[in-house]
């Protein structure tokens, strides 16, 4: 379907872009309830989680390294998860950096890795507005060396007059005037609203030290605006979509592995995947041992398994 984003009205393109990706938000609330506490990675279950996943999704801060460098362990069970077959795919929220500067990261540390196997939302948003054929200018709070850059891979203009889209991404040079810019062309009832992620924080190895996420960017945005962005990253199943369509693969047979629950295992749930929450990053033992909420309208965000880190699923594998 080809879109006209200056002939139709917000509503209506929100849905028909949805449905680019096959996303609605029924996904959200479609797994919820109490699913049982998780259970910790031993010998018999690694063994189990080997035979049923053929496809591995690989949070990065906070799973593969954090500001230290490499997680310890982390690398040597990537690797021998790609001796045994499986498929090992790299899945992250941060806007701030394009697959190229992700690929020579990861080789950096070890990983052998195709541009095809990462997805960062700063070309999850570039994809979505090219397969919507948008064809006017974007407005975006962020990095122009990141999210510039994969716009500039789809030919999408964000510079200048015509603006009929904002995208908020991490920007670290935030400011009163872009906050203004932004909410005001979200005024226009015309004009598309996207955000990379709505992460609260970055993982830090400092316990007083908290760092701000792109989604303290978004809320101030929204509030003023009085708008509601479309979210490219996890939890929203927009970059899964893609995977699955690239590489035909089955969500019943994945698994991702991630440090935070309201984003990797939630983005998990809304997927139809296993998942394992690693205690190396955002999300604690005290979380995991937390009963799942059952209250109506609730989001069970409880992963199947846990490990204090990935090295705690390699030891067995």
């Amino acid at each position: 379907m080809i879109l006209s984003f200056s002939n139709i009205q917000l509503k209506t393109l929100c849905s028909t872009s949805r449905l680019i990706f096959g996303y609605h938000k029924q996904a959200f609330t479609s797994l919820r309830g109490f699913s049982g506490m998780a259970q910790q990675i031993t010998r018999e279950n690694a063994e189990e989680i080997l035979q049923n996943i053929d496809n591995f999704l690989f949070d990065c801060d906070g799973v593969l390294w954090d500001g230290n460098g490499p997680i310890k362990g982390s690398l040597e069970t990537v690797l021998r998860l790609k001796e045994l077959g499986k498929q090992v795919f790299y899945v992250t929220n941060n806007s701030s950096q394009t697959r190229d500067h992700y690929v020579k990261k990861c080789s950096n540390y070890g990983y052998s890795v195709k541009r095809d196997e990462i997805l960062c939302t700063a070309w999850i948003a570039a994809e979505y507005l090219r397969a919507a054929n948008f064809k006017d200018k974007v407005y975006v709070m962020g990095r122009e060396e990141s999210v510039g850059a994969e716009l500039d891979a789809v030919g999408i203009k964000y510079t200048g007059p015509g603006v009929r889209c904002v995208l908020v991404a991490f920007d670290p040079h935030i400011n009163y005037t872009k906050l203004i810019r932004a909410a005001s062309y979200l005024k226009k009832p015309d004009c598309l609203y996207l955000a990379t992620n709505e992460d609260s924080a970055f993982p830090s190895t400092n316990p007083n030290l908290a760092i701000p996420g792109t989604g303290c960017m978004v809320v101030p945005v929204s509030l003023a605006s009085g708008r509601e962005p479309i979210v490219m990253g996890k939890p929203a199943p927009n970059m899964f979509e893609v995977l699955r369509k690239v590489h035909n693969i089955d969500p019943s047979r994945c698994m991702m592995i991630g440090d935070r629950l309201d984003t990797d295992i939630l983005f998990a749930k809304n997927c139809g995947m296993q998942s394992t929450l690693v205690l190396s990053g955002i999300s604690t033992i005290d979380d995991v041992q937390r009963p799942a909420e059952t209250t109506a309208g609730a989001v069970d965000m409880q992963p199947d398994f846990y490990a204090e880190n990935l090295a705690g699923l390699g030891m067995f594998i």
